[in-house]
């Protein structure tokens, strides 16, 4: 006859011992920065004078005048 244990001598794999398992976060922060993410692109692009718009008017008007003054004899 095999003697009986009164308890597992290893823990079983996943979980530690008498303890529930604990819930995974499952890709949770990866959601969070995509939500943070599209907030801060809306923000960048939305109203009459916003910043992407002014940044992109800045560097439309330096290539201007860049082209302007090459251009000249």
């Amino acid at each position: 006859m095999t003697p009986r244990l009164l308890w597992p001598l290893v823990a079983p794999a996943g979980r530690p011992r008498g303890g529930p398992a604990a819930p995974r976060a499952g890709g949770q922060g990866s959601v969070e920065y995509l939500i943070v993410l599209a907030l801060v692109g809306v923000g960048l692009t939305a109203g009459a004078h916003s910043p992407l718009g002014r940044l992109l008017g800045a560097i439309a008007d330096h290539h201007v005048r860049l082209t302007d003054a090459v251009s000249r004899p």
